[in-house]
């Protein structure tokens, strides 16, 4: 019988092809890739959105009377019931311009356009502002909480100008707060931000292929191996490795699969 002198090469038809992403797992990875754009962006224009949507809710409940004014009952009604969900809408407690009244009260509207001033001015400073420390804060709320409670127990009534001053220090002292407060907490170290490219750069990888199985020539040297006893293994590990692809094996390494097939060569025989 003829002895191996070798590791061949196997076929082209026969090597295994390269591992193709499922649709599955191409749609998984656009998913992670746009969410983790969504969470960059958010984390960097955090700011502009609540400012953005503070500004939509001060111009909605302005808009209401000037609506009502053009006659376009349509559009303003809708808007004046949404508004109705942030607000009680008292219609003695709330401003009128041409005769109709603004879509929150005189204390909400000053509470909201407070905040959308204060988150403007957070903006525009680059989000540098200190901001305020805790027990300021809870200072800010008293003088609501005051004006608010005596009037709702009827022990007084409030005023136009108290709703105002209240609810624009209320709205202030939470707005130059938070805000600060919540930059504080999203501050971005470097090492947060390499450990967020480097997501991104495997999440745009392809699936890497899995390994090629080793040869038909490879596994007979391994079985040879086995075969000749432990000292040969021991040998042939350490003088030099078993390729497993491709190029042919060293001299030394054919000389030793030549030596061990032949325990092969003879059980073939007597089994013939």
């Amino acid at each position: 019988m003829a002895v191996d002198q070798g590791v061949s090469q196997l076929p082209q038809s026969l090597a295994r092809p390269a591992a193709v992403p499922r649709p599955r797992q191409r749609r998984s990875s656009r998913l992670s890739a746009l969410a983790n754009h969504l969470g960059s962006w958010l984390l960097r224009y955090w700011a502009h959105v609540v400012t953005a949507l503070l500004g939509s809710i001060v111009l909605l409940a302005v808009s209401v009377p000037f609506l009502f004014y053009f006659g376009l009952d349509a559009v303003a009604r809708p808007i004046y019931f949404a508004l109705h969900l942030i607000c009680a809408q008292i219609p003695s407690h709330s401003f009128y311009i041409f005769g109709h009244p603004l879509g929150m009260c005189e204390r909400n509207f000053s509470i909201y356009a407070s905040m959308f001033v204060g988150s403007l001015l957070f903006v525009l400073s680059r989000r540098r502002l200190p901001g305020l420390p805790w027990w300021l804060w809870a200072l800010t709320l008293l003088p609501i909480a005051l004006d608010g409670f005596t009037q709702m127990f009827g022990w007084r009534e409030s005023t136009p100008l108290l709703r105002v001053l209240t609810g624009t220090i209320f709205g202030l002292g939470n707005v130059l707060f938070v805000l600060p407060l919540i930059e504080r907490n999203l501050v971005v170290t470097p090492e947060m931000n390499a450990a967020l490219q480097l997501r991104r750069a495997l999440a745009n990888q392809p699936c890497a292929a899995p390994p090629a199985p080793a040869s038909a020539a490879a596994q007979s040297l391994a079985a040879a191996a086995s075969l000749a006893g432990p000292q040969w293994t021991a040998g042939v590990s350490q003088t030099t490795p078993i390729p497993v692809t491709g190029t042919p094996a060293p001299s030394v390494a054919s000389s030793q699969a030549g030596r061990a097939t032949v325990p092969l060569a003879q059980q073939d025989g007597q089994g013939d």
